[in-house]
């Protein structure tokens, strides 16, 4: 019996690369390989939902919840003033929003790609939608909305 089991061994443990590489083992990285992405992806997707990076500042979460809100004074005063945006023009937006449909429901923050940019999630209407904001060097206002 011990000198069946012996051979049975041998060739598993030469085809898996046991003494070095073999030509299974070098196979079964990309066998599994989508299943590791999916596991990569799917932790990904939990650290988003906690929030990961940076912390983003108190008044920033306010700036998304009165985006939300359509709280125009908000967004307008710590909006920087280098992008010339009135509050006129920010009620604007705000009522296109609403004639569209878009109206906010929900604010989720998800990261921070570096110490500028914070990554928030807006359900507006049936859809969620990502905004990247950028903060100024100072870290007072928001310079850049995408």
């Amino acid at each position: 019996m011990k000198l069946l089991l012996l051979p049975a061994v041998l060739a598993l443990a030469v085809l898996t690369g046991a003494s070095g590489p073999g030509p299974l083992k070098d196979n079964l990285g990309s066998i599994f390989a989508s299943r590791d992405e999916l596991a990569r992806g799917r932790a990904e997707i939990a650290d988003l939902r906690q929030g990961r990076g940076a912390a983003a500042p108190a008044w920033l979460t306010q700036y998304a919840n009165a985006i939300c809100s359509h709280d125009a004074e908000y967004v307008e005063t710590h909006t920087d003033a280098a992008l010339g945006m009135t509050l006129d023009e920010v009620t604007t937006q705000f009522d296109t929003m609403h004639a569209r449909g878009q109206d906010c429901t929900a604010v989720r923050y998800l990261g921070s790609v570096n110490e500028k940019q914070f990554i928030y999630v807006l359900k507006q209407g049936p859809k969620e939608v990502w905004y990247v904001f950028t903060l100024s060097d100072d870290g007072a206002s928001v310079v850049n909305v995408e």
